[in-house]
């Protein structure tokens, strides 16, 4: 549906106007950011051949730097700072059409790069995203990391380069969020909606309403998947050694099929992508304290998985503090991967059904607890308020106890609640073993899925595993009907490598 619509989109931008950049610029939400900041120098990089695909993809010889007005206004607060530092700053892109996008996607397929346009509007098409360097007052480009569209591991080094991390300072300050891969990419804190929904609202209703009167949706589901390990673990036969002998395609390649067939795969990612190297004090765990992690780049392996969705709501995805946590966000974001958890409650849109995602630890951030009231009532206000925008919601819960295979009276009153306020399917994690899922008001609470892809143990005794999937079918927007559940078992076939048992 989404990619129909582009076309829609892309034609009646033809109609109207000779392309993206023209309307855009026409839009009153956006700002000619050479207007607001007079003193910012413009190098647009897809406007010449000097960039990743080696191709000019803007039409203008002499394009704009547009954004967002909020997003703008933030830029032009960064722009005041650093000119008391005796800089300024150099846009390479800001504003890029969802025409550019795919041409830029069909270039380079490959989402370590390229956010894929058949996934959604990324931040730069919705004119929130800026990449953005520092120059002297001369004009010449500060040093830094790397040069702009270096997409190795350098490019990640911010805290190497004194620059490069004054920079980034200054954007956060500043409401902006960096992109753990790439130190010249900053995306907006604040959403928007794409930039020309509200030009082309009668061209887009139609066809949202006609997919949205009767349709049917397959959900998949797995359990634990960490990307990486904790930095104590020896190097040999590790998960980062394997991603280097084998590639990211290796760890879901004994499932790919399964999960690609289906609407939507979700996944509990346990463990931070980021190069942060603080961590809290887990003392209290004694030797049972695990810091998990994984290079930025490890996005790739969720896609090639095809994990369209990840749960952050678990008691390792603070193990690098708010640094870690923010760097995996971002990087999720940029490689077109939804997540959730916690304080993220978030939206998936899939053949025009909106499917609520909603994630809930019950162990705390660091195994030190919640209160089990607070937090219903927050679980029952965050449904309510999901039910009036989605057709579905989803629950996933960080819960129980590890290595063991019966279902705490504990996680069964939570699941069943999840269910009577308003959760049409609930699923579990933690225990890291499989646990049985029961049908209750006709919907399914699936207590825990096991492990899957997890770095965080290359001999675990239990291989056992399974891909938890149910269709569910909607008429008019509404949810009709829930088929019966169906669950593949599954074992690790090798290590960190998931695969059917039959």
């Amino acid at each position: 549906m989404f990619y129909r619509f582009l076309v829609i989109l892309i034609t009646f931008s033809c109609i109207f106007g000779s392309s993206a950049q023209i309307m855009a610029a026409d839009t009153p939400d956006f700002v000619d950011i050479q207007q607001l900041i007079p003193s910012v120098v413009l190098d647009i990089k897809y406007a010449t051949t000097d960039n990743f695909t080696h191709t000019k993809l803007y039409d203008s010889p002499a394009p704009k730097a547009l954004l967002r007005r909020g997003t703008a206004d933030k830029l032009k607060k960064v722009a005041d700072e650093v000119e008391k530092k005796g800089y300024h700053l150099k846009i390479w892109d800001a504003y890029r059409s969802p025409e550019t996008q795919f041409k830029m996607w069909k270039l380079v397929p490959d989402t370590r790069y390229v956010a894929n346009p058949n996934k959604g509007y990324s931040n730069h098409t919705r004119g929130s995203a800026v990449d953005i360097t520092l120059i002297d007052l001369q004009g010449n480009e500060i040093s830094m990391p790397t040069g702009f569209d270096d997409f190795t591991a350098a490019a990640a080094s911010v805290n190497d380069n004194v620059n490069a991390k004054y920079l980034q300072t200054v954007m956060l300050q500043n409401g902006f969020k960096a992109l753990a891969t790439e130190w010249w990419h900053f995306d907006d804190k604040d959403p928007y909606q794409p930039a020309d929904i509200a030009a082309s609202a009668q061209v887009q209703r139609p066809q949202v309403l006609d997919n949205a009167h009767q349709s049917t949706i397959s959900i998949s589901a797995v359990g634990d998947v960490t990307l990486g390990q904790d930095e104590h673990f020896t190097y040999t036969g590790s998960f980062d050694e394997y991603y280097k002998l084998h590639g990211s395609g290796y760890f879901f390649s004994g499932v790919k099929k399964l999960l690609s067939e289906d609407d939507l795969t979700i996944a509990n990612l346990e463990g931070p992508l980021t190069e942060a190297s603080e961590k809290p004090d887990k003392s209290a765990q004694g030797n049972q304290a695990f810091f998990f992690k994984g290079n930025p780049y490890y996005t790739e392996i969720l896609k090639q998985g095809s994990i369209e969705a990840v749960n952050l709501a678990n008691n390792h995805s603070m193990d690098y503090f708010t640094k870690g946590f923010t760097d995996t966000l971002a990087t999720l974001e940029h490689a077109g991967i939804t997540s959730f958890g916690d304080d993220k409650i978030t939206i998936y849109e899939k053949n025009g059904v909106n499917i609520g995602l909603i994630g809930v630890n019950t162990l705390g951030p660091l195994e030190e607890g919640v209160n089990l009231d607070t937090l219903k009532v927050d679980l029952t206000n965050n449904i309510k308020a999901l039910k009036e925008k989605t057709s579905l919601i989803i629950v996933s819960f960080h819960w129980g106890t590890e290595n063991k295979s019966v279902v705490t009276q504990g996680q069964r009153e939570l699941g069943r609640f999840a269910v009577d306020v308003g959760a049409d399917l609930v699923l579990g994690h933690h225990p890291h073993v499989l646990q049985p899922y029961e049908v209750y008001q006709g919907k399914c609470i699936v207590y825990s899925l096991g492990n899957f892809v997890f770095g965080g143990n290359s001999n675990p005794r239990n291989i056992s595993t399974e891909i938890f999937q149910q269709k569910f079918s909607f008429e008019n927007g509404k949810l009709a009907k829930a088929s019966p559940p169906v669950t593949i078992p599954c074992r690790l076939l090798s290590s960190f490598k998931p695969g059917p048992s039959n």
